[in-house]
C-alpha cells in the first residue's frame, strides 16, 4: 500500500514536495532482515585493508553491466578516478541535451564500491539511456584520506566539471547512498555556496540540476535521540555504534596532516546542519532535493529532519519513504527484492520528469 501527500510552500502551488509512502513488506525482506540481523554490523563493516590515500583505483571492478560497458579514466587535474556507464549499443535517439549522474557509493566512509553498487547502477542507467550518462566516482577514503581531504579533492574535480557543463548547456546530478550521500549533499551545498552563488554566469548557476540521496547520513554527530533505543534493536544492518565508528573515521585526522581534524558540527560534513539561508540559496538555484529511505534504519530521523528542513525552506522535491525497510534497500533490487526493484523504478521515474521539465 502507498500514500502520496503532497506540501506546498508559502502558500505556492508552484513548490511541492511529495512524499510517498509505502507500507508492504515482501516475504523475501522478512527472511532476509531475520537472517542478516545476527551479523550486523558485520556485512557493511569495512574491510581491515586499509584503503591508499587519494582515489582508488577499482582494479576489481565488472567490466560491464546490463547492456552497458564500464570504461576507467583519471581526471588529471584531481587524480579521481571515473567509471562510465557506456552503452554497449548507443541509443539511435539523440540523448538530448546530456545530462550526468555523478554517484557517490557508500561504504562507511572507508570501502570502495560493493558488487551491488554496480549492479545498482547498472539498473538505474539502463532505465535512463536516452535521459541520463551515469558516472560512478571513486572518492578518497578514509583513514588515509578523510573528509579534510578528500572534500577539497572532489572539489578540485567538480569545479571544472561544473564549469565544462556549463558551456555546453549539460545538466548535473549529484547521487549518493548512506556515506556516498553525504559526500554528494556536502558537494552540493559547496555548490551553491562557493561555485554558483559567486558567478555571474546564468548557466553555471543552472548546471546542478538535483541533488539525489538514498539513506545519507546527513549529520555526524549521531546524537538524534530517535536512533537509540527501539529504532537501534529494530535496524537489522547499522546500529548507532557502528554509525558512530564510521563518524569518527570521515572526521579523524589524515595520518600524514594530525592537525587537519573535521568537527561533527561543521555542516560541511553534517548537511543537516546548513543554516536555512543555505537550503534557501539551493532552492533559489532551482535545485531538487530527492530521497529515498526505510524507516527502520538509525540514520532515519537525521533524513526526515533533512526533508522537512528541505521543504521549510522551498527547495522542491519528491521522497520515497518505505515504513519497516532497511538501510540502502533499494541495493537490494540486485537480489531480486521487490522493494527495492521498486525504488530503483522510482528514481528512474523521478529522474526522467525532472529532465522533461528542465528541457521544456
Amino acid at each position: 500500500m502507498s500514500t502520496a501527500a503532497t506540501a506546498t510552500l508559502n502558500g505556492s502551488a508552484e513548490k511541492p514536495v511529495t512524499v510517498q509512502t509505502e507500507t508492504e513488506l515482501s516475504l523475501l525482506y522478512r527472511i532476509l532482515r531475520t537472517v542478516i540481523k545476527p551479523l550486523r554490523p558485520r556485512l557493511v563493516k569495512p574491510s581491515k585493508k586499509t584503503q591508499p590515500a587519494g582515489s582508488p583505483r577499482l582494479l576489481s571492478r565488472p567490466r560491464s553491466k546490463r547492456k552497458f560497458n564500464i570504461r576507467e579514466r583519471r581526471h588529471p587535474d584531481s587524480g579521481i578516478w571515473l567509471y562510465d556507464y557506456e552503452p554497449q549499443a548507443p541509443p539511435n535517439i539523440k540523448i538530448k541535451a546530456p545530462s550526468t549522474i555523478y554517484y557517490f557509493a557508500g561504504g562507511g566512509f572507508q570501502s570502495p564500491p560493493s558488487r551491488e553498487h554496480w549492479t545498482f547502477l547498472g539498473e538505474l542507467a539502463a532505465g535512463l539511456t536516452l535521459d541520463h550518462h551515469v558516472t560512478l566516482v571513486s572518492y578518497p577514503l578514509a583513514p588515509a584520506s578523510p573528509a579534510s581531504e578528500s572534500l577539497p579533492a572532489l572539489q578540485k574535480l567538480m569545479a571544472p566539471v561544473f564549469a565544462e557543463a556549463a558551456k555546453k548547456g549539460d545538466k548535473i546530478t549529484l547521487m549518493g547512498d548512506s556515506a556516498g550521500g553525504n559526500v554528494a549533499a556536502s558537494l552540493a551545498f559547496w555548490w551553491a555556496e562557493h561555485v554558483a552563488s559567486r558567478s555571474g554566469d546564468y548557466r553555471l548557476k543552472a548546471t546542478l540540476q538535483n541533488l539525489v540521496v538514498v539513506s545519507p547520513a546527513v549529520d555526524l554527530r549521531n546524537t538524534n535521540p530517535a536512533m537509540h533505543g527501539d529504532l537501534d534493536r529494530l535496524d537489522p544492518l547499522l546500529g548507532a555504534a557502528y554509525t558512530g565508528a564510521v563518524a569518527e573515521a570521515w572526521l579523524a585526522a589524515p595520518p600524514e596532516h594530525p592537525h587537519l581534524d573535521s568537527v561533527a558540527e561543521d555542516p560541511n560534513v553534517s548537511p543537516l546542519l546548513h543554516e536555512p539561508a543555505a537550503f534557501q540559496r539551493l532552492a533559489d538555484l532551482g535545485v531538487r532535493v530527492h530521497g529515498v529511505y526505510g524507516t527502520n534504519d538509525v540514520l532515519a530521523p537525521d533524513t526526515e529532519l533533512f526533508r522537512h528542513k528541505c521543504e521549510e525552506n522551498g527547495v522542491r522535491g519528491r521522497w520515497l519513504v518505505w515504513v519497516g525497510q532497511m538501510h540502502c534497500f533499494p541495493l537490494a533490487g540486485a537480489y531480486g527484492m521487490r522493494e527495492g526493484k521498486k525504488a530503483i523504478d522510482w528514481l528512474v521515474q523521478v529522474l526522467k520528469s525532472d529532465d522533461d521539465y528542465y528541457h521544456h
